[in-house]
């Protein structure tokens, strides 16, 4: 009887990876955990202590931002040539030193964004957007799932206690940081199934955790950029459905865009109580009036990078912002306005720029490429977020990280080798 024929072997789960992808891979993680900055809240008791030695933590991220660089510093490069508006942001952020009302503190937080960016720009340059998203969305996913078992059980940990008792926080200080964070792990981890589809399976039944986490936090501004976040990952899975469908579904998106705009114009009440706040925005727009007098005398120079809202006199433009709005604020508020008192008004310019050449390069991508499927949902929810949150240039912030990551990567593309799927 002759032996039954031999089955051909099957590809290994997990491929042999060599030193270099696996010094790489942790770098890359461990700069990602670091800027998430889950760590800080329970180093600080949730806020029962000073948070200044926490700035020693982040050391490390800079050495793995240098060792990631390293790795293809000639991509770095070609990066940072392809884009001249990020480089003209940073020469500014850094000429505001000269002018800065604590020069002290503008000199030590110009570093801190320069190793920040620096990330990003690693990030970008050493992956693919496959592997890039698919990291991301990983390393997010561990941190749902560990703010998931604190809130359910460790509650007196992963739960508000003082302030909105109940609400979930996970890992973070509030709740509001919670729903920050895991909008950014639903779209990381929708996007890593829809570009590595051999793994969709997994990659969706994971992201019903953040899902849950959003709802369980409270957060209705968390929820209503998410809503729209998966509006625009919509959007991109009907143009890439067709070239008719693409036309229709640019043309509705115009409209939806130009109508919302008139309805949040016209019924703004109805809008802001869908997100929860009053008018004011729980005080926001006393601290913006107040930004605008203090630049009414000096548009084109602000105060300094980093350095408005830890001055301790009582003459400065904190004391008089504070003083109309009746409450000392922590920050502007608004990534607009926090440029505007900063850097001034080329910043402000700058930026817009910037962030329009992102926006075209992402609309560009939802034809044409995967990519799509995370720059125009990742960029939806960083721009809408960015106009009541002071997260514009932020350093040892994720979000920065990420939007640098995906404003190089948009004029990097990928590498052949990166392309070309291996035997």
């Amino acid at each position: 009887m002759a032996p039954p024929p031999a089955s051909a072997p099957s590809l290994p789960l997990v491929r042999a990876a060599s030193l270099a992808d696996i010094v790489a891979f942790v770098a890359s993680v461990g700069l990602i955990l670091t800027y998430v900055g889950f760590w800080s809240a329970p180093l600080t008791g949730y806020g029962a202590r000073s948070a200044d030695f926490l700035r020693n933590f982040y050391y490390p991220a800079y050495l793995m931002a240098l060792v990631l660089v390293c790795m293809r510093p000639g991509r770095a490069l070609k990066g940072m040539a392809r884009s001249p508006l990020l480089v003209a942001l940073l020469l500014l952020t850094a000429a505001t030193y000269f002018w800065s009302i604590m020069p002290e503190l503008t000199a030590r937080r110009i570093p801190a964004l320069v190793f920040t960016t620096l990330g990003g720009v690693a990030l970008a340059s050493r992956w693919s957007w496959k592997s890039l998203t698919e990291i991301i969305a990983g390393t997010l996913a561990a941190l749902a799932i560990v703010s998931f078992l604190l809130g359910l059980l460790v509650p007196d940990m992963g739960r508000m206690q003082e302030l909105f008792p109940g609400a979930w926080r996970g890992l973070w200080l509030e709740k509001n940081s919670l729903g920050n964070v895991m909008v950014k792990t639903t779209v990381f981890i929708i996007a890593a199934g829809m570009m590595a589809p051999e793994r969709r399976k997994l990659w969706f039944s994971l992201a019903v955790i953040p899902l849950m986490l959003i709802i369980l936090s409270t957060s209705k501004t968390a929820l209503v950029v998410l809503v729209l976040s998966m509006a625009a990952m919509g959007f991109v899975a009907i143009v890439k459905a067709g070239p008719l469908r693409a036309v229709v579904a640019t043309w509705l998106a115009v409209v939806v865009v130009i109508g919302a705009g008139l309805l949040i114009a016209t019924e703004t009440d109805a809008f802001f109580a869908l997100l929860g706040k009053d008018a004011t925005l729980t005080g926001r727009t006393e601290i913006w009036s107040g930004i605008m007098q203090q630049m009414a005398d000096h548009p084109w120079r602000g105060f300094g990078y980093g350095a408005v809202w830890d001055d301790p006199s009582y003459t400065g433009p904190k004391a008089w912002i504070g003083y109309q709005a009746h409450f000392i604020p922590a920050d502007a508020h608004s990534g607009w306005l926090e440029l505007y008192i900063a850097l001034g008004l080329g910043g402000v310019i700058l930026f817009a720029l910037f962030l329009l050449q992102i926006w075209a390069q992402s609309f560009w991508a939802a034809y044409t490429s995967p990519a799509g499927w995370l720059v125009l949902p990742m960029m939806t929810s960083y721009t809408i977020t960015m106009m009541t949150e002071s997260i514009a240039m932020n350093w040892h912030e994720l979000r920065w990280v990420v939007v640098v990551a995906i404003a190089l990567k948009l004029v990097l593309g990928d590498e052949p080798a990166q392309i070309r799927p291996r035997r």
